[in-house]
């Protein structure tokens, strides 16, 4: 466990990736230098003490005769988890040290994502030294199995409804998905459609000679969009964000009209729509091996941030709305414009799958109506509209966030995604909780890289999913 410090504003990672991608893309983001970062961070900083620790001092402040109070943060490093929370009471974003004077918020870090975060944390609840507030990512709904079946974390709604705390503030969808038996356990910090956009390198791009891709475009619009790219010695996209496994390719997949799982969580279901798969799958690989729209993916999958913004070789590549605020600051010499992901057929329906990081309030905390206080100030309008136009995370599922003008005129995009946002479709259900295993049955990329074939790829993928659906649910 450590301490968080304040990460780069522009180290914009792939933070909803499983472990292995995520340390690559961790290291493709360091590009920038720190002076930048701090230009970053003071064109948008908010009225706040540069320089304060990551533990909040707002209980230096208390009122004379009222007790000191601690509450603990338990999360990951990341810049939109750990790193954002930290700059945020350093910024004292929405004035949160007047509301709780009393109030000192310490953040303490276990890793980087579940891989470490998971059994560390779990050695805390079991040695009675778990915090107040704790992070989960909610894939396939394995939070809440951790959380609540195993009695570690709060149902939240007596003492929301006892805070007059309406709910409505939140898009149902994000409420469904945090909820068990009509509880509610977490509350969202972030929530977004699964990479639901394409970034584009405008500069080089138009020096090329090509036009811009629009969002109407379909995904043979952009492979020969991109072949045209190829002829004058570029890449013309790579999926990039977008990954090679069923959960940050789910909108890819659901817009072939393949679906992972039944909706019981208990039956995989590539196999229902075999041939659309092998479509999806083979468009993937002819974008690298036959087309060469997209960069070699062997020996390793190739550093597409640099090619993108330092080479300038790479003109376009998917992401998540992260990236939106991100980007611009990251490479400032270039012209970055954003686009909606293509569909199959022009006017198809645009798929989504929603993707959150939410947090709990535990059965341990001393403190809970504070700590409760903390958790809905974390997951506020405010904290919403800067964590997005400071660059170091996504949106939260918050219509007004989404429809903040502070927001909306730095990154139109925003205006296209809020439909998208409104309608989220659900992440679908793994019922054993074996959320993560399963996204790893379903990686393709030797079907990428053209090491088997896509009909071969299927069959593997339905039948490791399939596998991992039979075992037993997690303790």
């Amino acid at each position: 466990m450590t301490a968080t410090t304040p990460m780069l504003a522009t180290e914009i990672l792939a933070n909803h990736q499983s472990a292995p991608h995520r340390a690559i893309s961790r290291r493709r983001s360091l590009i920038i230098c720190a002076s930048s970062v701090a230009t970053v961070l003071t064109a948008c900083q908010v009225p706040g003490t540069p320089g304060t620790p990551s533990a909040d001092t707002a209980g230096a402040n208390k009122p004379a005769g009222s007790a000191a109070i601690e509450v603990r943060i338990q999360t990951v490093t990341q810049s939109d988890n750990g790193g954002w929370i930290t700059e945020a009471l350093n910024q004292d974003i929405d004035g949160r040290k007047a509301k709780q004077p009393n109030v000192t918020v310490k953040v303490e870090t276990f890793g980087a994502w579940t891989n470490t975060y998971l059994p560390d944390i779990d050695k805390v609840f079991a040695s009675g030294t778990v915090g107040d507030l704790v992070w989960y990512p909610p894939r396939h709904r394995s939070h809440l199995l951790w959380g609540s079946r195993r009695n570690l974390v709060r149902d939240l709604t007596s003492q929301l409804r006892s805070m007059k705390f309406d709910l409505a503030q939140f898009f149902k969808a994000s409420i469904d998905q945090n909820s068990d038996g009509g509880k509610l356990y977490f509350l969202p910090f972030i929530s977004e459609p699964v990479c639901p956009i394409i970034a584009i390198n405008r500069t080089a791009a138009e020096s090329a000679g090509l036009t811009i891709p629009t969002d109407d475009w379909t995904f043979d619009d952009l492979a020969e969009w991109g072949q045209k790219a190829a002829g004058r010695g570029l890449f013309g996209y790579f999926r990039a964000d977008s990954g090679v496994d069923a959960f940050t390719s789910a909108p890819f997949l659901r817009q072939w009209g393949v679906e992972p799982v039944d909706p019981a969580g208990k039956k995989a279901t590539f196999a229902d729509t075999k041939d659309a798969f092998i479509q999806a799958l083979t468009y993937r690989a002819n974008m690298v091996n036959k087309w060469n729209v997209s960069p070699p993916v062997k020996p390793q999958g190739p550093n597409y941030m640099e090619l993108f913004g330092t080479q300038q070789k790479l003109l376009a590549m998917d992401g998540w709305p992260v990236r939106i605020g991100g980007l611009p600051k990251q490479f400032k010499s270039i012209n970055i414009e954003f686009v909606l992901t293509p569909t199959v057929r022009k006017g198809d329906k645009r798929r989504t799958l929603l993707n959150e990081h939410a947090y709990a309030l535990t059965k341990g905390s001393k403190n809970p109506d504070d700590a409760l206080s903390v958790l809905t100030w974390m997951c506020g309008k405010e904290m919403g509209v800067q964590g997005v136009i400071q660059g170091f995370k996504g949106p939260v599922s918050r219509p007004d966030v989404w429809t903040d003008p502070r927001i909306l005129d730095r990154a139109p995009i925003y205006k296209r995604l809020r439909p998208l946002m409104e309608n989220v479709e659900s992440d679908y259900f793994v019922a054993n909780y074996r959320g993560e295993e399963f996204d790893a049955a379903t990686n393709w990329a030797a079907a990428e890289a053209g090491d088997v074939t896509p009909a071969q790829m299927a069959d593997t993928i339905q039948r490791q999913a399939q596998e991992v659906l039979d075992k037993q649910a997690t303790a």
